[in-house]
């Protein structure tokens, strides 16, 4: 199967700055009260913030929610990588 076949379907959905919800989820690389990185099919996600919750993470279906003042949503433009040695050398 194809790498385009295979991919989750992203979504975002913000509601007041307050609530956050994201579809397509592989995994959350890091977070903390002000900066959640998720990483999906497509780039890596960055939303910064303040008093950021993750109210539910289920990496099955790929639902990742947030709750917060809801600052900024960023796509980085650089691949993502799968496994520690790739993330080590890149």
């Amino acid at each position: 199967m194809s790498d385009e076949f295979s991919r989750l379907k992203h979504t975002v959905y913000l509601e007041n700055r307050e609530s956050l919800s994201i579809g397509g989820v592989k995994d959350v690389d890091a977070f903390n009260e002000e900066e959640v990185t998720a990483l999906t099919d497509y780039a890596e996600l960055t939303v910064k913030g303040r008093e950021l919750h993750v109210e539910a993470l289920d990496l099955e279906t790929g639902v990742l929610r947030l709750t917060g003042q809801i600052d900024a949503v960023i796509y980085s433009d650089r691949a993502v990588t799968k496994g520690f040695m790739k993330k080590l050398f890149s």
